[in-house]
């Protein structure tokens, strides 16, 4: 205690502050950080118990921060209709944006069916009506963040007919192509199965 004293009386009040002001931020830091990664677990764990990387979760499952592509993904529906069926403007769409920050903009409130805001019910309907009467919105362009099903679903071109193409097993089919290529060391990368997969949509229905 003695010691510590002699160091507090050699320092300036100054250097003081400026030390306890960067022991303050550091702790934020860790705070903030730390709350994050606890976050992305929980949301991890979430995923796998309820089935959102393998195309069979329950709609249910939907959360407030879930994105519009992350929902397009797991649930293999196009985003052109996921935007349509939840009145985004073609100006504001943002595939990065959660389902919550969505019903703040567009000041939805709550749900009348529990605590959670109304655009769940919205979203879920999606789902749901996508799933009795699939609409082939087209694909502008194959992407990385797509998986097999999203894309056969997008295209109307069946899914066995692209995995062959990759040659890509039928329990992968949910799987998004840049995992499936980072786990199976696909040659060339992702850009070499999407560019795959855009030449085997070309040649599909082409005559011999």
């Amino acid at each position: 205690m003695t010691q510590v004293k002699q160091w507090l009386s050699g320092i300036s009040k100054v250097r003081l502050i400026l030390v306890v002001g960067l022991i303050v931020i550091g702790l934020g830091l860790i705070v903030f950080f730390g709350g994050r990664a606890f976050n992305s677990f929980r949301q991890l764990q979430y995923i796998h118990e309820q089935g959102l990387d393998n195309g069979t979760a329950s709609v249910d499952a939907v959360q407030p921060w879930m994105t519009i592509r992350f929902i397009a993904v797991a649930y293999a529906v196009p985003e052109e209709y996921l935007y349509s069926q939840l009145n985004v403007p073609f100006d504001r769409r943002n595939a990065n944006s959660p389902l919550g920050q969505l019903n703040r903009d567009y000041d939805l409130g709550m749900s009348p069916n529990g605590d959670y805001p109304a655009i769940l019910d919205k979203a879920r309907a999606a789902i749901s009506a996508y799933r009795a009467n699939p609409v082939i919105t087209g694909l502008r362009e194959v992407r990385a963040w797509m998986s097999i099903q999203y894309i056969a679903n997008s295209t109307g071109v069946p899914a066995d007919y692209l995995m062959k193409a990759i040659g890509m097993k039928s329990d992968q089919v949910n799987k998004p192509l840049e995992i499936w290529v980072d786990e199976t060391h696909y040659y060339g990368g992702p850009k070499a199965v999407s560019d795959n997969l855009q030449g085997a949509l070309d040649r599909y229905g082409a005559a011999p």
